[in-house]
């Protein structure tokens, strides 16, 4: 997964992103927003999607990413 890759987060609703940032390891806060142990260590990437209020930029777990379309 890199820099402008559409992704589609796997749970319902399916809402579609794209990525923006590298691959990194999970910080406190970002576990923080994610819901899990303050310790714990995740690969991670920020993705904007589109909401009522506009584009949004959000964390995510790339274990809960579905990649649709590959960035050349």
């Amino acid at each position: 997964m890199k820099v402008g890759d559409l992704v589609r987060e796997d749970w319902a609703g399916g809402r579609l992103g794209v990525v923006v940032s590298k691959i990194r390891k999970s910080t406190p806060r970002d576990n923080h927003k994610l819901g899990v142990m303050y310790g714990d260590v995740h690969p991670v990437v920020d993705i904007v999607r589109q909401s009522e209020r506009g584009a949004i930029k959000v964390v995510r777990d790339i274990e809960t990413l579905e990649l649709i379309n590959e960035s050349r």
